[in-house]
């Protein structure tokens, strides 16, 4: 069985170094040729295997966190702020309630992991699997554009193989990379609703959101969780947020 959880850091570039587009560009170069080189960049597998526009730019506090607490940490975050915005709702008329919901501003401050009394924490029994729902999301989001040919497939697998990575896990991300896109697949990891949020904050994290495609498969992803277009739109604001700040 391979380390989820350390493959997750991987995934997400769980190491000081890298911030923003610009350097991601630049340095994508040179990892092109010395995967080795990602690790020590901070930039993650996921932009070493699916491009610049995937696992780009959450870099600063978000990493330094290590993937789980991040993935938690920004969940919690939204997630806290949306139940601070309805619990205000009682207090307003029905139309303004809606408005108010999905505008609630961030409550700033450096990301913390999420608190160890919640279900946004992962503990040693629950840490392995919960890294491989969110690197599962993950992948599938990156892929939701549609943009990975055969030859592209071909240049990743042999990224991969180059890549310090075990059997076990380079035969994971293989076998992830070649599934056909299923967002009921993905809505079907949501075991709970703090679950489905985490979920949903792992597939917005690897990628950005600039194509129809990628837009229209996280509104299918939330809708069939259940989550609320508000609390969506929270989960967004928060990556966005430590993304600016990297």
């Amino acid at each position: 069985m391979f380390d989820a959880k350390q493959l997750l850091d991987q995934f997400i570039g769980a190491a000081e170094g890298v911030a923003g587009k610009d350097n991601v560009d630049r340095v994508r170069k040179g990892i092109a040729e010395n995967p080795g080189m990602a690790k020590a960049a901070g930039i993650g597998l996921a932009a070493v295997l699916l491009g610049t526009r995937s696992g780009r730019a959450l870099t600063g506090t978000a990493v330094k966190l290590g993937g789980l607490a991040a993935v938690g940490g920004l969940a919690y975050k939204a997630y806290r702020n949306w139940q601070g915005g309805e619990a205000a709702q009682e207090a307003l008329p029905g139309g303004e309630a809606a408005a108010s919901r999905t505008s609630l501003p961030g409550r700033g401050g450096e990301l913390l992991p999420p608190p160890q009394d919640t279900a946004f924490s992962h503990d040693a029994a629950s840490e392995q699997d919960a890294a491989r729902v969110f690197l599962t999301a993950m992948i599938a989001a990156a892929k939701s554009d549609g943009q990975i040919d055969a030859d592209e497939q071909k240049r990743i697998f042999g990224k991969l193989n180059e890549m310090e990575t075990g059997a076990e896990g380079k035969a994971y991300l293989m076998e992830e990379m070649m599934a056909p896109v299923d967002v009921n697949r993905i809505a079907a990891m949501a075991t709970s609703r703090e679950r489905a949020v985490e979920i949903y904050t792992a597939s917005c994290m690897a990628i950005v959101t600039d194509t129809e495609a990628e837009r229209r498969y996280l509104d299918q992803l939330a809708e069939k969780m259940g989550l609320e277009k508000g609390l969506a739109a929270l989960v967004e604001k928060a990556i966005n947020e430590e993304r600016a700040a990297a």
